[in-house]
């Protein structure tokens, strides 16, 4: 474990150093984070006009989702999605032997070896809108309320890491799985509003199928005070299963790649 976090802190460092080579595009997508943040909370805004509650969420409850929302894409193009992606192209052009030949775990190695820091301004956004949320609530937010918050966060993040991993150890297979990507985070946006709006046939499948549930809404509920010890503790299991399912299919997965050293 120390090895990893000692190689996890050289890779990390040595993707900062490449991408502050591209200043401007953080500020650039700050103002373009910003402007989606401002239509969407314009457009909840809008409905909420008309009522002062929808499906037992008040307008502040909703803002708390959308920053939840905002703050778990920032998490997940930072460290998920670039990874990701570059193990899907290094399949495609049979360059992922070269990854898979270290004396390191491969999922380790495939999976966690760069991160996007230019990402992170969603989730400084949703960090910020957190605090701004919370306070229309009036919500007092404690140590007891802060660790829900945070392991929700961290369990969400591990079902989106999990979710991603077996698509991409379908690739394998199938090797472009665009298709089944925009599929994944056309869901991941629903998330943004209350999943109660959405029909029962929906509800479901954002709850069993792509538990968009647990990835914003469960952490939404914790920081919002909705959410109990146990929904936490589910989120939590959910996570660690994710995690574990997902590792089982990448190596059973690793038996029928062949790349060009085949």
């Amino acid at each position: 474990m120390t090895h990893m976090l000692r190689m996890l802190a050289v890779f990390y460092r040595t993707s900062i150093q490449t991408d502050i080579e591209y200043r401007a595009d953080f500020f650039t997508r700050i103002v373009a984070s910003v402007l989606s943040m401002f239509t969407t909370i314009g457009a909840l805004a809008v409905a909420y006009s008309y009522t002062s509650n929808v499906r037992g969420w008040s307008f502040s409850q909703a803002l708390v989702l959308i920053a939840v929302y905002y703050l778990m894409d920032g998490l997940v193009e930072t460290f998920v999605g670039p990874n990701m992606r570059q193990v899907m192209s290094q399949v495609r052009e049979g360059t992922l032997d070269f990854v898979l030949v270290k004396p390191v775990n491969s999922q380790f190695m495939a999976t966690m070896r760069t991160l996007n820091i230019w990402r992170a301004a969603n989730a400084l956004i949703g960090l910020g809108l957190c605090g701004y949320s919370t306070q229309r609530l009036a919500i007092q937010v404690g140590p007891r309320e802060a660790l829900l918050f945070v392991a929700a966060v961290a369990a969400a993040v591990a079902i989106v890491y999990s979710l991603w991993l077996v698509l991409v150890t379908l690739t394998f297979w199938f090797v472009r799985i665009d298709n089944l990507e925009q599929v994944m985070w056309q869901a991941f946006e629903a998330g943004r509003y209350p999943i109660e709006i959405y029909p029962p046939w929906l509800r479901g499948a954002l709850t069993y199928v792509i538990p968009i549930v647990f990835i914003i809404g469960v952490p939404a509920e914790a920081l919002a005070g909705r959410a109990g010890l146990a929904s936490v503790l589910g989120a939590l299991a959910v996570g660690g299963l994710s995690l574990v399912g997902s590792s089982l299919f990448w190596r059973f997965g690793l038996r029928f790649y062949s790349g060009a050293s085949s």
